[in-house]
């Protein structure tokens, strides 16, 4: 047995490198970018737009961005199995900006959710199914409120254009790839299994979800709540420095955001900055107020809540509920 657990630890120690290596180029790759960014926009013409920000829309930017968390909470109230307590239900969302920190694509805010249905009696299968039906119901409602968007822009059009050229073998290519993986390797299979049971688990609770119109409704009002309340905050984080961009364009720069929590940097520090500026200066800003809107909106969304978080997280560990 002692043998077996010394054979294992190279494999471990080799995965631990590869996620370090893995972490070190995207940091990189961030700081490259982002110095780029920053040398576009012009260091001076940056601090002087940052001088500028008026108080009453930063303060604005704070007070709106309370919806979104009132969104995540009545969103995991709907799809959870049992009745979930407001005040401990919002202590973890504030909490999941601490799991955040440690996981890319919000999945340790995806994972502390999970934890605390299951210190609510929900069994693990079922929590993480819960919790996918509420990123898939997020993602419905997302998309519900973006299309018309691209539509009227004709960005959808252009979209298209770009996906039936190359763009569309290669990913054909890739799932081919990912399925030959998934089915010919065992640890494909395992993997392949336990997304097979989650997949399970977020349909049934979905159809939980559905069969009652009240609790069909409250993911959707929940879900409208986070997505309108981003980009109400981040309107105002864009008027906080005397520009305008219309709230449909503002919508589709949400909705495009989710890709900043790929970067696999704690809470997408420096990427997520970097991308969202990025594509406000497609919507028509000049890129020293996108880079000043967008550290402004990531203050106020993310980063003031990682305090608050760390005090939510601490709480619900020492009181048993994660």
């Amino acid at each position: 047995m002692i043998e077996s657990r010394s054979d294992a630890l190279p494999s471990v120690k080799r995965r631990t490198g590869a996620n370090t290596l893995i972490r070190w180029a995207a940091a990189v790759v961030v700081v490259v970018a982002l110095v780029a960014f920053v040398r576009t926009a012009g260091a001076a013409d940056l601090g002087a737009v940052f001088g500028t920000a008026e108080p009453l829309w930063v303060f604005a930017a704070v007070v709106v961005f309370l919806v979104p968390l009132l969104g995540n909470v009545l969103v995991l109230r709907a799809v959870a199995p049992v009745r979930l307590p407001w005040g401990l239900t919002t202590a973890a969302q504030l909490a999941g900006a601490v799991g955040n920190l440690a996981a890319p694509g919000n999945l340790g805010g995806m994972a502390t959710n999970v934890r605390f249905l299951h210190r609510r009696g929900v069994a693990t299968t079922g929590a993480a199914g819960a919790v996918g039906a509420a990123q898939a119901a997020a993602v419905v409602v997302t998309v519900a409120l973006a299309l018309p968007g691209l539509i009227a822009s004709g960005r959808l059009a252009a979209a298209g254009s770009v996906v039936s050229g190359p763009v569309l073998p290669i990913a054909a290519l890739v799932l081919l790839a990912v399925g030959v993986t998934l089915r010919c390797t065992a640890a494909g299979r395992r993997w392949a299994g336990r997304v097979r049971s989650v997949a399970v688990a977020t349909l049934t609770a979905f159809r939980l979800a559905l069969a009652a119109p009240g609790r069909a409704g409250l993911a959707v009002a929940g879900n409208l709540l986070v997505t309108l309340g981003s980009t109400a905050a981040l309107a105002a984080a864009v008027r906080a420095f005397g520009a305008a961009v219309p709230f449909g364009d503002l919508l589709l720069v949400v909705a495009g955001s989710a890709f900043a929590g790929l970067v696999p940097l704690p809470g997408g520090a420096g990427g997520a900055e970097v991308i969202l500026a990025a594509q406000l200066t497609a919507v028509g800003l000049q890129p020293p107020v996108a880079l000043a809107a967008a550290v402004l909106h990531r203050v106020v969304t993310f980063w003031s809540r990682v305090p608050v978080g760390w005090f939510a997280f601490a709480w619900l560990r020492r009181a048993g509920h994660l």
